[in-house]
């Protein structure tokens, strides 16, 4: 249902694919904010840590859906493997951000809807309606063969594009 040309999130989500919700599933349209931040398969808290604790602090009342993109999950042996290696990641991700503010999702579709994460949606914050407010797509970011150059470009950009997109949020007078 749409709002004076605003898209309302519904849930669940049109994830065709394996789809999976850790900790409590996202308060979409139950009175406060969301913040859903398409983390890709960077699941590093390394990257993230600036961008989630700046939504943390932008308001007591704003919940962080962080989505993560699976890779296929095919029922062959050698891709076990690679499967609990993501649900890993995923799990050392919320156990660095204990809030309870803080859940995620992890589907094999999420790129179809979300984009990936270079080039595509970035953030999207729906009020305490489920009306999307915000949209914020993935700044440039520098791709290099050592870890240590990646993360020191992503995690200041990331940081500064969610803030971004939190600063249009809260000046379009959202709580």
């Amino acid at each position: 249902m749409a709002h004076k040309g605003r898209a309302k999130v519904a849930l669940p989500f049109p994830f065709k694919g394996k789809t999976f919700v850790f900790r409590q599933p996202p308060p979409v349209g139950q009175g406060e904010p969301v913040l859903f931040l398409n983390i890709g398969w960077i699941a590093y808290p390394e990257v993230w840590e600036p961008a989630i604790q700046e939504v943390l602090k932008s308001s007591s009342h704003i919940h962080v859906i962080l989505l993560y993109n699976l890779t296929g999950i095919a029922e062959a042996v050698e891709f076990q493997d690679r499967f609990r290696q993501q649900m890993q990641l995923i799990q050392h991700m919320l156990k660095h951000f204990p809030s309870q503010r803080i859940s995620a999702i992890a589907s094999e579709d999420l790129a179809i809807v979300f984009g990936l994460e270079i080039g595509g949606i970035l953030a999207i914050i729906c009020d305490g309606q489920g009306i999307v407010r915000v949209v914020e797509f993935y700044p440039p970011l520098k791709r290099s063969p050592k870890w240590s150059e990646e993360v020191a470009d992503w995690r200041p950009k990331l940081h500064q594009a969610v803030k971004k997109a939190l600063d249009k949020f809260f000046r379009k007078g959202q709580r």
